[in-house]
């Protein structure tokens, strides 16, 4: 490595350096301002000179050709000048500072003359100027008039004048004086760096030197040498650093001396093995405990390779395990503790040990060698295992009997299950830990056992509950579940540990001995006490909701001859058969009993709330029956025939009790077999009518539907200032000869009788028609359409609006589908997977007669609602009815939180208006604006307002 320069020889030559670039630097500044200077000057001059020599050639190369020689010699003797020349149209030497030129072409007399500039300049009136490439030779070309010949009134000639200057003469004598004017100075500097080159060598390079020496002493081991400087003050306090430097390697060497001796006695001291390697995996370094576990000691081990001495095996396996020292060295990383290790020691005996292994690392981060740590794990590894057989023993207890266990901890999860109960349930334990288990409780029992459970935690009592469970089939299965909590060996409370039976066949012993008390032996059907219970409750719910019942006594006719010709055994049979079809063609919630013989009841519970409405579905459901039973029983190959009377009667009408009811329906059941058999007969003569009225209505009504005999009308919706934003579907009927049916009429029949299925499909068909025609008019509104709880709740009905959007060409942003409260709140989680599907279509949604229906709002913040519809019943008496605006004000209140839009219909004054806009609703409906309007002529007038608005 070469030596580094002195600093006395350094620091002026590097000083000299840079003043001999600044110096340079300056001269070539200067130069070149010179140089722009001498340009600009000589620039000027060949202009004016030109110029003058271009007039003076002008006005008097035919008058005064003499004055004229006598400017050019003058201007010839411009040392600057080269060259000076008057030239003709031909570009001949007219007149010249050589006489030798005259005469001839200027080519001829400059080899480098530009004859197509000269013709350049002759077009023009003004003088150019080119200069050469270093800009120290310019010339210029002035074009002038020549003297008009005596032919001529006018001269039509024009000649140039040619001027060239020279300037590198000059520029020379101009650098020679710039040299002169900076050569003092130079020399000057020169003088000045000798002068701090000595004193450099004598205040700051012998110090230094001196400092060196002292620091090449203290390298050589001598810690207590010292330096004494005299010198500047920054070489002064370098030195003070230095002796204090010196001074705190002293202290660290001794401070490492006592640490290495405490270390030393620290590695004597500690339980866990020790060994140290260097680069090769040689042993440098063994602590007692680690000779004692070896059987090596430090002397005999040293130098040799680890592997030598620290000999392990897999406790697995048996086979030799890897000593982690050599990957170490490798990959400079440390390895954590291995487990399950046995360590052989020199005389065979073995250890299970746990050791780690880390890089040993100098100052500058190289590994020199690794140190590897071990502790002597045996008596904790015997303790593992015996806790592993008793857990052992506690499972093979636990997975053998009978019982589902389970315990849980302090955080009330469950952390274990049996393998019984995870067979019960099919499923794996991961699934059943923690909250996992409660999937499987019926969700009938959940809520109570889960009270049960975290009631009997909290106080650390014992339990016993029973609730259904899953089982693997997919049943759900009653257990006993019992539970107690658990404490350790000091009384600390642990958790819980419980154990569950299947109650299983216990239930279903019980059902079946409640069964047979309350049903039919033959036919299985409730009995007469289970029937007039299931009536009791039934009226007592009537009276409370106010929903009319009926209750149908049906009796077979003839069946005695069945019995007497065929026997018992197959009037039996065919009593089971008439019990199957009448349970065949009832809902669930309706009850069919059996009094015994051939006499059968029927509970029809919640019809309808009036009374018409509920005796034309319990007629619909004698006919039905009336049907089944007339055709024929095939048993044992056979063919047979039999028929029912039945009597009907409504419910609730008075204070009637059940045994009222009972002799009403077998009292109209008589009739029933009075008038011909094979009847249906109602309790009420009047109401007789009243029923075949509705059901010769209700058939009407089918062939109506089928024939899509139908009409839709339209009522605007506008917004406060009146202009139609919207409007609404409504479905009209004109009878052939009742004339236009009241949509209160047939609508619930529909309802009641699902032909508002079909119906329901006609509207939403006809009101996207109108939709797609808006949209191809460019005029597009947003058209509302009820929908029925029975049409939303189809499976298929979001493929229908598809279907419908498809074939109409509609635009689903411009559809607002209108759904009752009761919908929401009944068929709730089937209704948001609907909803959701149908409003990523664009479709909105708007609650119709919002207001009347549950209490429960929970709904309209998990819905994608768009608007809620005011219902009429609430706007008809505002504002004169204090509690209808209470009720208006709120719900408009909540509707603004809630950023849903709202509708107000039924509006039909305009106090009711000015109210309602007073209070912030935006949109209304009604008669005050607009009445319904067949869609035709909706379309023709509000088309026609349009076409009257736009400007002409």
């Amino acid at each position: 490595m070469p030596r580094p320069p002195s600093l006395k020889w350094s620091l002026p030559l590097g000083l000299a350096v840079v003043l001999l670039i600044f110096t340079t630097m300056a001269t070539w500044n200067s130069l070149s301002t010179r140089q722009d200077s001498l340009k600009q000057t000589a620039r000027q001059d060949l202009l004016e000179q030109v110029s003058h020599l271009a007039r003076m050639a002008e006005q008097g190369l035919q008058t005064s050709p003499t004055l004229v020689a006598s400017d050019l010699g003058q201007l010839s003797a411009d040392p600057r000048v080269a060259v000076a020349l008057i030239l003709d149209e031909q570009g001949q030497v007219v007149m010249s500072q050589r006489k030798a030129w005259t005469g001839l072409p200027a080519r001829t007399v400059l080899p480098e003359f530009d004859d197509v500039w000269r013709l350049q300049v002759l077009g023009g009136r003004l003088p150019q100027l080119r200069s050469s490439d270093d800009g120290l030779r310019i010339t210029g070309l002035q074009p002038f008039e020549l003297p008009a010949a005596s032919n001529e009134v006018r001269s039509l000639r024009r000649g140039a004048v040619f001027l060239q200057m020279d300037l590198h003469d000059a520029w020379v004598e101009a650098r020679y004086s710039a040299l002169l004017l900076r050569l003092p100075g130079l020399i000057t500097a020169l003088l000045v760096l000798l002068a701090v080159g000595a004193l450099l060598h004598r205040f700051v390079s012998r110090p230094l030197q001196t400092l060196a020496d002292a620091a090449g002493r203290l390298q050589q081991g001598q810690l207590g040498s010292r330096a004494a400087v005299q010198g500047p003050q920054e070489i002064a306090m370098l030195a003070r650093d230095f002796n204090a430097m010196a001074q705190a390697i002293e202290d660290a060497q001794q401070a490492l001396v006592t640490s290495e001796q405490r270390m030393a006695t620290t590695l004597q001291s500690i339980g866990d093995g020790l060994i140290a390697t260097d680069t090769r995996a040689r042993i440098t370094l063994m602590n007692p405990a680690a000779e004692r576990f070896t059987g090596w000691t430090l002397a005999q081990a040293r130098g040799l390779a680890i592997s030598d001495v620290f000999v392990i095996e897999s406790a697995l396996t048996g086979l030799p395990a890897e000593i982690p020292v050599k990957r170490v060295l490798l990959e400079g990383t440390v390895l954590g503790l291995a487990n399950h290790t046995v360590l052989v020691a020199r005389d065979g005996t073995r250890r299970d040990v746990a050791d780690s292994a880390a890089p040993i690392r100098n100052a500058h981060g190289v590994i020199e060698g690794v140190v590897l740590v071990f502790q002597d794990v045996t008596e904790s590894y015997r303790m593992r295992r015996a806790l592993a057989d008793s857990e052992q023993h506690f499972r093979s207890l636990a997975d053998n009997g009978q019982a589902l266990i389970w315990t849980a901890g302090l955080d009330k999860k469950c952390d274990y299950f049996n393998s019984v109960w995870l067979r019960f349930t099919g499923r794996t334990l991961a699934q059943e830990l923690g909250d996992g288990w409660l999937e499987g409780v019926h969700p009938q029992e959940l809520a109570r056992c889960m009270a049960t459970y975290v009631a009997a935690f909290d106080a650390r009592e014992s339990f016993a509950m029973e609730y259904r469970l899953r089982h693997a089939s997919g049943e759900h299965r009653w257990i006993l579940d019992q539970g107690s909590p658990r404490f350790d060996s000091a009384g600390r409370f642990l958790g819980y540990i419980g154990h569950c039976l299947d109650l299983t066949q216990v239930k279903q012993a019980e059902a079946q001995v409640k069964h047979l008390a309350y049903h039919d032996a033959l036919s299985g059907l409730p009995n007469r006490a289970l029937f007039q219970d299931r009536l009791n409750q039934a009226t007592a719910a009537a009276r409370r909701c106010q929903r009319f019942g009926a209750l149908m006594f049906v009796d077979l006719d003839h069946f005695k001859q069945i019995n007497d010709v065929y026997g018992h055994a197959l009037g039996d049979a065919v009593l089971k058969e008439v019990a199957s079809r009448l349970q065949f063609y009832l809902r669930q919630e309706d009850t069919v009993a059996r009094l015994g013989g051939d006499e059968f009841v029927v509970l029809l519970p919640a019809l309808g709330a009036e009374a018409d409405g509920a005796a034309t579905l319990a007629r619909a459901v004698a006919d039905k029956i009336r049907l089944a039973l007339e055709a024929p029983m095939l048993i044992d190959g056979t063919s047979y025939h039999t028929a029912a009377s039945m009597g009907v009667t409504l419910f609730p009408k008075g204070d009637e009790s059940v045994d009222d009811l009972m002799r009403e329906a077998d009292i109209a059941m008589y009739r029933a077999k009075e008038s011909g058999r094979n009847a249906i007969s109602f309790f009420q003569a009047d109401m007789q009518h009243s029923v075949t009225q509705r059901y010769a209505l209700e058939q009407e009504l089918r062939e109506a539907v089928a024939q899509q005999a139908f009409e839709l009308h339209l009522q605007s919706q506008v917004d406060a200032q009146g202009r139609v934003t919207g409007a609404e579907a409504l479905v009209r009927w004109r009878h052939p000869t009742r004339g236009l049916v009241a949509p209160a009429t047939f609508i619930p029949l529909a309802e009641a009788s699902r032909l508002i299925l079909p119906l329901g499909d006609w509207v939403l068909q006809q009101a996207c028609a109108v939709i797609a025609r808006l949209d191809a008019r460019g005029h597009s509104l947003h058209i509302a359409v009820n929908v029925s709880p029975l049409q939303f709740a189809q499976a298929n009905f979001v493929a229908r609006i598809r279907d419908i959007l498809s074939t109409t060409g509609a635009d689903p942003t411009h559809l607002t589908l209108e759904i009752t409260e009761g919908l929401l709140v009944e068929h709730l989680t089937e209704t948001m997977g609907r909803m959701a599907e149908l409003a990523d279509l664009g479709i909105r949604f708007s609650i119709d007669d919002f207001g009347t229906g549950y209490s429960s709002l929970s709904y309209l913040k998990r819905l994608p609602l768009y608007e809620l519809k005011i219902d009429k019943s609430f706007v008809q008496d505002v504002p004169d009815d204090p509690n209808d605006v209470a009720l208006v004000e709120t719900i408009l209140a909540m509707s603004r939180h809630l950023h849903l839009n709202v509708v107000a219909e039924g509006v039909e004054t305009a106090a009711q208006f000015e109210f309602l806009k007073s209070r912030g609703c935006t949109r209304f409906q009604g008669y005050h604006f607009h009445r319904p309007q067949h869609h035709h002529d909706w379309l023709a007038a509000w088309l026609g307002t349009l076409a009257e608005r736009s400007p002409a």
